[in-house]
């Protein structure tokens, strides 16, 4: 007799493919895959409150691991909030994949009210998501569990999805070999190369652009190489922080967008674009933003390259296989014109410190408090917020690759459950990276508003003394929404929600926490945060802290 189901080939799937930690709500339509995931022990379960926040955190494990994130849902209203989740996960070009449950195959649509009966689900996952299967026999399982990993693990990284009725996930199957497919098909062209290395032959002002492309393709080693032995100026998009420490004499960081740092460039003969999609802002901010000079654009997505703006030089290649092409067939080139690029670096200098000047007292000094105190190799996360806005995500040095998340999206509130995820992928199957090491601790920035979409997850990290620090700057409402709102129409409307004690609030699911009301106490509660093994939260109360001067984008022109 058969022993092995469908929901072993789940379990015995997600352990080929080393994944250490699935998130997961149980459900009579999932129990059998939960099931066996547990009797195989390979992969540790972490029992989440909310479908979205699992979808969240799933997120921000495969963007701080590398690895495949992982939700496991229900069918039905489970299914329907996982897709906020997989949207970010699709605007992010993050690994994610949902598992989740249907109606048995006799009832699947026929309309008969089956409990959690979801005939539509396959097209809205697909809304979100560049390829979802549904198989209708158990022999299909196996194929369709390996179309939806091919598609994930092929370019650039999507969401995916897998329904699986529940008498499937209980029927007799057989184990699936997983051969996922590499990014050799994405090797550069050999006369792409040489278009590439030819622009870059004929230009001495240089600029690198950099985007979370290259993280992905784990290209930050070659980036460096590139930027030294021409001595190019390196400017990131947020998504691209990490891939040249923030500290390095070449790195400028998230300034592209800046007015001041477009007009410092705009002498350059050559924009190496490398892994960015050149995101359009609200309201269209930096679609005119022309890259100055000769655009090469470099993406792993051929719908990408010269989308936005058009490219001189196109070329569709792995980030890190394209530069090691590169830097190997680059000849005995003339460096960087140095006036051009220490007029860019002095540049970046200047608005890093003009931004800094308009943090007021207060702020400056908690950010630098962060970090001075939070390890170089932690994570830091932030949520659509003022601090985020306003220092968090420029000003805030970023020493390594995949130690920067913030919701790509723009959304409110993935920060805090895409911080638990990014928190467990630090630790090992049994809660530590090593038995002689703990873990580094995650840091998230988080606004209240925001953090009220997913406080629940809260029991979550003390149930699994997750180690992440939570910042929680409390302005008692959508700060930033309130900024727009003053600027825009002289009034503020249903931006205002009231002091919430989130420290009482994390004390009561478990999690210890304090208010504090000035830098020192941030300070001393740092420390603590720190010291203590699992969670811990900070409310930071910003009535008491010198304001800052906020911006966020211009006013509307009338």
């Amino acid at each position: 007799m058969n022993d092995f189901s469908g929901a072993d080939l789940i379990a015995d799937a997600l352990a080929q493919l080393q994944v250490e930690h699935v998130f997961a709500i149980v459900s009579i339509h999932n129990m059998p895959i939960l099931d066996a995931i547990n009797r195989l022990g390979k992969t540790q379960i972490i029992d989440v409150r909310h479908e979205q926040a699992g979808t969240h955190a799933a997120d921000g494990y495969a963007r701080a691991s590398g690895k495949l994130g992982v939700m496991i849902a229900s069918t039905g209203p489970g299914t329907s909030n996982t897709v906020t989740g997989l949207y970010e996960a699709q605007y992010g070009s993050s690994r994610v994949l949902v598992i989740t449950g249907q109606a048995e195959t006799a009832f699947y649509g026929k309309g008969l009210a089956y409990v959690h009966e979801a005939e539509k689900q396959v097209p809205m996952l697909a809304s979100v998501c560049r390829r979802v299967e549904s198989p209708r026999a158990a022999a299909q399982l196996g194929p369709a569990l390996l179309s939806v990993l091919t598609d994930i693990y092929t370019g650039r990284g999507a969401p995916g999805a897998l329904e699986i009725p529940i008498d499937i996930q209980y029927a007799a199957n057989q184990p699936v070999a997983l051969d996922l497919p590499s990014n050799e098909q994405f090797v550069p062209d050999e006369q792409g190369l040489a278009q590439v290395v030819s622009a870059l032959s004929e230009s001495n002002r240089r600029i690198l652009l950099v985007g979370g492309g290259a993280i992905a393709a784990g290209a930050h080693a070659q980036v460096q190489a590139l930027a030294e032995k021409l001595q190019i100026p390196v400017l990131t998009t947020v998504d691209g922080r990490g891939v040249l420490p923030e500290d390095h004499p070449l790195c400028i960081g998230n300034y592209y967008n800046s007015a001041g740092m477009y007009q410092a460039i705009a002498d350059a003969d050559l924009t190496l674009a490398i892994g960015t999609k050149f995101a359009v802002g609200v309201e269209g901010q930096f679609a005119a933003q022309t890259p100055p000079g000769k655009l090469v654009h470099i993406d792993i997505d051929g719908n990408m390259v010269g989308r936005t703006h058009h490219a001189h030089v196109g070329l569709v290649a792995d980030a890190r296989m394209a530069l090691l092409g590169i830097n190997q067939n680059l000849p005995d080139l003339q460096a960087n014109d140095a006036q051009f690029t220490d007029k860019i670096l002095h540049a970046g200098e200047a608005i890093r410190q003009a931004m800094r000047g308009r943090l007021g007292t207060d702020w400056p000094q908690v950010m630098d408090c962060i970090r001075e105190k939070l390890p170089s190799e932690s994570v830091f996360v932030r949520d659509q917020t003022i601090s985020a806005y306003n220092w968090g995500n420029q000003q805030f040095p970023i020493m390594g690759p995949r130690t920067s998340i913030n919701p790509t999206s723009g959304a409110i509130g993935p920060g805090f459950p895409m911080s638990v995820g990014a928190a467990i992928a630090s630790q090992g199957l049994d809660g530590d990276t090593a038995k002689d090491q703990t873990p580094a601790k995650t840091l998230v920035v988080h606004g209240d508003g925001g953090f009220m979409f997913h406080a629940t997850e809260l029991a979550t990290c003390a149930q699994y003394q997750v180690p992440l620090i939570i910042c929680v700057f409390n302005d008692s409402g959508y700060g930033v929404l309130r900024y727009l709102q003053q600027n825009r129409f002289g009034r503020i409307n249903e931006t205002d929600l009231g002091k919430v004690a989130f420290a009482q609030m994390a004390q009561s699911m478990g999690v210890p926490g304090e208010r504090v009301a000035s830098v020192a106490e941030f300070a001393t509660a740092l420390d603590t945060a720190l010291s203590v093994q699992g969670p811990y939260l900070i409310d930071v109360d910003m009535e008491h802290f010198a304001p800052m001067e906020i911006s966020v984008m211009p006013k509307k022109k009338d």
